[in-house]
């Protein structure tokens, strides 16, 4: 990419100034990071002006889309508090640049095509975040799983005493992330995503804070999460191994032998798979496999 293009930018924040948290309603600071994304970004967009909670920054970092989304950007700024286009160097980079805007008291991070899963969601989120700290610096809530055509396949979230100490593979078992909400001292302490991972960035910013102090658990859905992306791209499988391999390395985490083994083999079968017969068998096959191991999530 040629990082010598200019950064363009809008949004309501720009002319109206920026929203300020107060002691009853504090400041929930949304980031969505985009490419080319503007098929999937009106799901997105009415699910963030359908909700009831005023106190709402809305970031969208784009990585210079060729589409329609910067034009898309400019029509919503009622909703849009602060958006950028300009190249980046993948989802961390982006988000990394976004919270240098972020001015909320609690950052979440949601994917374009994402929607809240019912309009009063923020609202019942911002009266436990507004108690939460500092005894909690995490807060997390459930997800519906949707597919490809937007049809629920199943939900995410369970709590902290049931995922603690339990593992998906060779990495800690984890909330989704879209269902977290982080308190901006988080973000102080760690300092952003290690920009480093093309994946699993998110994997070890949360584990990094979820297994030193523990996250508050709400049973609150938040979230109906459209399932794709370059996580779930089976190019990828080797790319997301390894990444975690070197997470467990740099944050001395050591997953069993069993798991390990495991996760090595299914990784190589599916790559196999998919490099060797075509995408519809491995999709195939990955159904079955889903079909007989049952896994939290």
């Amino acid at each position: 990419m040629n990082d010598t293009v200019k950064r363009i930018e809008g949004g309501r924040e720009i002319i109206h100034g920026a929203k300020q948290s107060t002691f009853d309603q504090p400041l929930i600071t949304i980031i969505t990071s985009t490419y080319n994304a503007a098929k999937d970004l009106h799901w997105t967009i009415d699910s963030i002006r359908a909700q009831t909670y005023p106190n709402i920054q809305w970031i969208i970092a784009d990585g210079g889309s060729k589409d329609e989304s910067v034009e898309l950007f400019k029509q919503n700024e009622d909703v849009i508090d602060y958006w950028f286009s300009e190249p980046d160097k993948g989802i961390y980079d982006a988000w990394n640049k976004a919270l240098k805007h972020a001015k909320g008291d609690w950052v979440q991070f949601i994917g374009a095509g994402d929607e809240y899963y019912q309009n009063s969601t923020l609202d019942e989120v911002s009266k436990i975040v507004s108690k939460a700290y500092p005894v909690y610096e995490m807060v997390y809530g459930r997800v519906k799983l949707l597919d490809q055509n937007r049809k629920p396949i199943g939900v995410s979230g369970i709590p902290w005493n049931e995922m603690k100490g339990s593992w998906q593979g060779i990495r800690p078992m984890l909330p989704v992330h879209p269902e977290v909400f982080h308190h901006k001292s988080i973000l102080m302490n760690i300092g952003g995503f290690n920009a480093k991972y093309k994946i699993s960035a998110d994997t070890e910013f949360m584990y990094k804070s979820m297994y030193k102090k523990d996250p508050l658990y709400i049973d609150v859905f938040i979230d109906k999460l459209a399932m794709g992306g370059v996580s779930t791209d089976p190019e990828s499988l080797i790319l997301i191994y390894n990444e975690l391999k070197s997470i467990n390395h740099e944050n001395s985490i050591s997953p069993p032998l069993i798991n390990r083994l495991k996760t090595v083999s299914k990784v190589y079968i599916k790559y196999f798979i998919y490099r060797y017969f075509s995408l519809s068998f491995f999709r195939l096959v990955s159904k079955v496999y889903a079909c007989f191991v049952k896994r939290k999530i």
